[in-house]
């Protein structure tokens, strides 16, 4: 009787793991493929560089490729429609910065909403933004340029990576601080912006802090913080120059909406641990100045969403 019984109960079990949802084997076994990084901006930007080295470190530990995939356009909403709009099985994944707090400031029409259609996965870190010259702008000084722009309204030009992007909206912010006009001019991604300041096609650009803060061609002129990064220690921040401009640059891991919570839990573990891992922290640190920072998706979500109101108030003032 006592076999018959094990038998029975054997039989029900193999059935139970037979019945399984091919839903909830998805979840047991994510991942089974490549799993792909997008970008909303071009290679050389920082978003680019901090998605490079996290999917590079987050590969190993998934124990499956992580690709990186830039789709640059509209300050990232390009690449933040795609993820959008993707299958939520965790395999289509978003890098975002402070653009997708931005964008429904700048761009009323987006076909996407960023708070119902895409998930919050993993915070990576935030790092500080530097106000850059062209030396042959002449001006060597926050004060110097604030002053030239006030006598010259609308004559300066400042490069970014695309509208509604951190550093041009960043500028903007700016703007509003030193009560100053100037021309924007939008770039596909970061590293266009930079070649265009490296070229003098623009006089300022303010974006983050990237290893080029010494060049015979261009001037940093101060950096966010409550204090001078070791990165670049000759620089004096806004704060210490008097002015009340403290916006940094975050990144974070997002997803389409209805994705399966084992599976944003798994990446959120993931993530934080290559968050820890020293190639990473060693990558981001010498490159960025980023300080890297564990979040839960929950987190991340309410640290966006305020984030949102914020980029809200200064867009309506524009």
């Amino acid at each position: 009787m006592k076999t018959r019984l094990r038998f029975i109960t054997s039989l029900v079990a193999a059935a139970g793991m037979t019945l399984l949802s091919p839903a909830a084997h998805a979840q047991a076994a994510y991942p089974e493929k490549a799993v792909t990084f997008v970008v909303g901006f071009s290679p050389g930007s920082s978003i680019d560089l901090v998605a490079r080295t996290v999917a590079k470190n987050l590969a190993s530990k998934l124990k499956q490729s992580v690709l990186v995939e830039n789709k640059p356009g509209a300050g990232g909403n390009l690449a933040a429609e795609v993820v959008s709009r993707a299958k939520p099985d965790g395999y289509t994944l978003l890098v975002v910065a402070n653009s997708i707090a931005i964008s429904p400031a700048v761009y009323p029409n987006l076909n996407f909403d960023v708070k119902k259609d895409l998930a919050a996965i993993a915070y990576l870190g935030i790092g500080p933004v530097i106000m850059k010259v062209s030396r042959s702008s002449k001006l060597d000084s926050v004060k110097a340029l604030i002053e030239h722009a006030r006598a010259n309204p609308e004559k300066l030009n400042y490069g970014s990576s695309g509208e509604g992007g951190t550093p041009h909206m960043a500028t903007v912010l700016f703007e509003q601080v030193a009560g100053i006009r100037m021309t924007h001019i939008p770039y596909k991604g970061g590293g266009e912006a930079l070649a265009a300041l490296l070229g003098g096609q623009v006089d300022l650009l303010i974006n983050p802090l990237l290893v080029d803060t010494k060049s015979d061609k261009i001037m940093s002129l101060a950096i966010t913080g409550n204090s001078r990064s070791p990165l670049a220690p000759e620089v004096p921040t806004f704060k210490e120059l008097g002015y009340d401009f403290n916006v940094g640059v975050y990144y974070g891991l997002m997803g389409p909406k209805a994705m399966p919570a084992k599976i944003v839990e798994k990446l959120n573990e993931s993530v934080n641990e290559a968050l820890a891992d020293k190639e990473v922290v060693d990558a981001l640190t010498a490159r960025s100045g980023i300080v890297l920072q564990h979040m839960t998706p929950a987190g991340f979500q309410d640290y966006r969403s305020k984030d949102m109101d914020l980029w809200k108030r200064i867009g309506a003032r524009k």
